[in-house]
């Protein structure tokens, strides 16, 4: 009796760790308001706790559940060459992992997605000579990145309104510098983002690179 006490209790006040884990970061905090940032334990179909994974909780936030790229690959850099088809996404695809390293399983991320409203994600584009996304010079968007979501679209400024530039030092196409990309979208099977199509590249002297930032649920 004290043992399916302790389990009610447990379902009740999840602690966050691996054999008592939260199904959000935002379940966590509602069950304990004081907890500070970090990683802690969540299992979104609430399962048996085996299948737990740990992930950033952002409470200063309201309880962002934050999943990290791997850690592997989220740099890619490139130097002059022939220019990427538009016809296809060429570059390799991007993976996301647990606190952990450990590969994110689909069944627990789709159920992520059905206990949140929202969800947003970082792209920062490192550039030299290269827009990522308004260009000054032509002062249009025909060369800004396009991104496949994680439901194949594709995102980029002409089919989504949820992208917006946090910062865009890549837009006067001189010097090296960077541009910043947040994608908060309400549809969330959108992210976490699976690829990005470089428009502006293939001229001599021009260089990119990326950095992909964790995806958060709220």
């Amino acid at each position: 009796l004290n043992s399916l006490k302790q389990e009610i209790e447990g379902l009740r006040r999840p602690m966050g760790t691996r054999d008592n884990p939260a199904r959000t970061c935002q379940d966590l905090q509602l069950s304990h308001p004081g907890l500070p940032d970090g990683e802690y334990w969540i299992d979104p179909n609430q399962g048996c706790a085996r299948d737990s994974f740990k992930v950033y909780c952002n409470f200063t936030a309201g309880g962002e559940t934050c999943i990290p790229a791997d850690p592997l690959q989220p740099h890619f850099s490139h130097a002059s060459g022939c220019r990427p088809s538009l016809t296809r996404f060429p570059l390799p695809q991007f993976s996301y992992v647990d606190s952990e390293s450990q590969p994110l399983g689909v069944v627990q991320l789709t159920f992520l997605r059905l206990l949140s409203v929202s969800a947003h994600q970082n792209f920062t584009y490192h550039c030299h000579r290269s827009v990522a996304w308004h260009s000054t010079t032509s002062r249009d968007h025909q060369r800004a990145l396009r991104f496949l979501a994680a439901n194949e679209e594709e995102l980029s400024y002409d089919t989504s309104p949820y992208i917006k530039a946090v910062m865009d030092g890549c837009a006067a196409r001189k010097s090296s510098s960077r541009t910043v990309l947040e994608v908060s979208t309400p549809r969330l099977e959108q992210l976490p983002l699976l690829d990005v199509r470089v428009m502006d590249f293939g001229e001599p002297g021009q260089r990119f690179g990326f950095e992909v930032g964790p995806v958060c649920f709220l």
